[in-house]
């Protein structure tokens, strides 16, 4: 459990980074409101919600045929397929917004 905690909240913390680049959504996977809404949490938050969830924040965004597809690939045409299937995708993370730890806690 200690590793989902760990990368839960290295994802938290590079989500609400790249919550500030234009390209956030296609770096991550998530909707731009649920990148907003993470660009407001504290690292209090962050942590807690990382802790606290009991489940993966984070997926693997390829289908089985786009993997075996990336893996037949070579050098640069990887990172190109990657992007390319990421910039097609609907981002995650609708329009739910996050609750704020207290939030959480009240409910």
């Amino acid at each position: 459990m200690n590793d989902i905690i760990s990368i839960n909240r290295q994802f938290l913390i590079m989500a609400r980074e790249a919550s500030k680049s234009r390209s956030g959504e296609i770096m991550t996977g998530l909707s731009r409101t649920a990148l907003d809404r993470i660009a407001q949490m504290t690292l209090d938050e962050i942590d807690a919600m990382a802790r606290d969830i009991g489940i993966s924040v984070i997926s693997v965004r390829l289908t089985e045929s786009e993997m075996d597809r990336l893996l037949s690939l070579q050098g640069l045409q990887k990172a190109a397929y990657s992007i390319s299937i990421a910039a097609s995708a609907r981002p995650r993370g609708g329009t739910a917004s996050f609750p704020t730890s207290r939030q959480a806690t009240e409910a």
